[in-house]
């Protein structure tokens, strides 16, 4: 039990580096992101963002936090973003949900309004839209472990993100052609 603990304490970082990554490419790509299935969503960080690195930390709230010079500042410092309120859009329906690297949780989810009048349709529709959400986590979490698990991340993923995070122009071209390689040549 005590090489679980070990395993999954050391294994803590890859929530921060999915949260970067979907941050880089929320602004890489101007919010809008292909899902696995390679319908489109829009994708950005909204109101809450904790950045830590050991004892240190920076709290951005606000409409776009992600886009606040401070933000950045705190990436360039090591900082790496551990809880942030996540906005979804997809086929015109809008998801919040606040995602914490730690454990990968999801916590004060917000899920479209309610279509259907019936009590016990509400119910089954609510069910639907939580696992389309849950749907689309998996499919950008797949995504992110395809490239951070082979050899795109070191050639080109982190390289691109290490750029972004110095404030300069990242190869969108570059990266989207590799990037779409990779993981097409993963899902074969």
């Amino acid at each position: 039990m005590e090489d679980l603990a070990h395993l999954v304490e050391g294994m803590r970082f890859v929530g921060s580096e999915f949260l970067v990554w979907l941050w880089f490419e929320s602004e890489l790509f101007e919010g809008s992101l292909q899902l696995i299935d390679g319908t489109q969503c829009e994708l950005w960080f909204e109101s809450q963002l904790l950045l830590v690195r050991d004892r240190e930390q920076a709290s951005l709230k606000g409409e776009a936090p992600s886009a606040n010079p401070e933000a950045h500042e705190a990436l360039r410092q090591g900082k790496l973003p551990t809880k942030a309120r996540i906005r979804l859009i997809r086929n015109e329906l809008e998801y919040g949900f606040v995602l914490t690297a730690d454990d990968l949780s999801l916590s004060s989810a917000k899920i479209p309004a309610q279509l259907k009048k019936e009590k016990d349709e509400q119910f089954y529709e609510r069910m639907y839209l939580i696992e389309e959400l849950e749907t689309m986590l998996e499919g950008l979490f797949a995504d992110f472990l395809v490239l951070r698990l082979g050899k795109a991340w070191d050639s080109f993923v982190l390289p691109n993100i290490r750029t972004w995070v110095k404030e300069d122009k990242a190869d969108i071209d570059g990266y989207t052609r590799k990037r779409a390689e990779a993981i097409t040549r993963k899902r074969k």
